[in-house]
């Protein structure tokens, strides 16, 4: 499995990435992305939760560097052989053999959801990971935004954050296998010999410049389609299925057409990846009408999904002129009533971005930074590293 252009780890921008499968190509540019956004939704799932024939039992993402991988004094990448090659040629680290770094619930990058209110089907153990691809972890340690030195340099070069077209991330929500009927679900094993069952997961590409944004859960979670509706023009037999009147209930089953069927055979995946279910895809701020566009995940959002709005919310991803996470173009808490009402409590910024967030006097000659974005990646602006 790789990316069959070398350029995309070295941040050169192409406008289309092919992507190779085990012999599985299907090109993933912007014009797939903006034109049938859900398509490209399943060709970017088919590719990161493809079989790697090195790490048996894991996944493409899962072999990808976490949070603790990049944000740490000495970043490599897993599989690596040594530091990134960050030169005049800007080539990429050469891979070895590439090996999993699981951290399934069992190290500190893992953000637990518990303390923050948000546990999946009730499970104290329930936990959220962030993994991106090379092209991803080499622009940022090779620009130093690993650190809050890195991004004090941007910030008063007044250089913008834009990490390269083959950008990836992923985002992965777990829960212990012994809680779900995991023969119908994707099961990873910790160190400690664990098992645990995937449940939900965010994938987010820099196929177009404000990224594209797809939202995947499992067919049994809960209020999966609650507020919002779920939307998948590409691979489900029923393509819009609306909201319940009733919260947090169950759906029918999201049965998949015979495309998907032979899309995810052709890449080799397990046909448990069926019993996952594409919420949605976005890849604007609002609609061709001005409506705020909407796209969040019951168990990832859980608590704010009927605001949540994943391009809008990133969006906000900024640190100050001292490189640290900055309100409010961080996430404010308590949230600003007059942003985003909700009743509970909680919510998320949606629609198209204020421009008050990142300036003052914004649109006049006299205006001035008071933000800088991180290119609508969250962890740089809150797990960079040093003072």
């Amino acid at each position: 499995m790789h990316w069959i252009s070398r350029s995309f780890a070295t941040g050169a921008a192409f406008a289309l990435a092919t992507i190779s499968l085990d012999g599985f190509a299907q090109s993933v540019d912007a014009n797939l992305a903006i034109n049938r956004p859900d398509e490209a939704s399943w060709r970017f799932l088919a590719y990161v939760a493809g079989p790697v024939a090195a790490t048996p039992g894991k996944v493409l993402f899962e072999t990808w560097a976490s949070n603790e991988d990049t944000f740490t004094p000495h970043p490599v990448f897993p599989g690596a052989k040594g530091d990134p090659s960050c030169g005049q040629s800007g080539a990429a680290a050469e891979i070895a053999t590439p090996l999993a770094s699981p951290k399934i619930l069992s190290l500190p990058a893992l953000q637990q959801l518990a303390p923050m209110g948000l546990v999946p089907h009730g499970s104290p153990d329930g936990s959220e990971e962030v993994r991106r691809n090379q092209a991803t972890f080499d622009y940022i340690v090779c620009n130093q935004l690993f650190t809050k030195a890195g991004l004090r340099s941007f910030y008063n070069a007044g250089r913008p954050i834009s990490v390269p077209v083959g950008a990836i991330e992923v985002k992965a929500n777990w829960v212990p296998a012994d809680e779900v009927d995991s023969a119908n679900y994707y099961v990873s094993e910790a160190p400690d010999g664990t098992k645990y069952a995937l449940i939900a997961m965010h994938i987010s590409s820099k196929v177009l410049p404000n990224w594209t944004w797809a939202t995947f859960e499992h067919e049994n979670n809960p209020g999966r389609c609650d507020y919002t509706g779920c939307h998948d023009a590409y691979g489900a037999v029923v393509a819009e299925v609306d909201a319940n009147d009733v919260l947090d209930q169950t759906y029918s089953a999201c049965a998949k057409n015979d495309a998907l069927k032979a899309m995810l055979g052709s890449a080799g995946l397990s046909p448990v990846w069926e019993h996952y279910c594409l919420k949605g895809s976005q890849t604007d701020f609002v609609s061709a009408t001005g409506l705020p566009t909407h796209l969040g995940n019951s168990v990832t959002e859980a608590g704010f999904a009927d605001t949540s709005s994943c391009i809008t919310c990133h969006a906000r991803a900024a640190v100050n002129a001292k490189g640290i996470m900055t309100t409010p173009a961080g996430f404010v808490d308590p949230p600003i009533p007059a942003l985003c009402p909700n009743p509970s409590g909680s919510c998320s910024p949606n629609g198209a971005p204020d421009p008050n967030w990142f300036w003052t006097n914004p649109g006049k000659r006299d205006q001035a930074a008071v933000a800088m974005q991180t290119d609508f990646i969250w962890s740089i602006a809150r797990h960079a590293i040093g003072h």
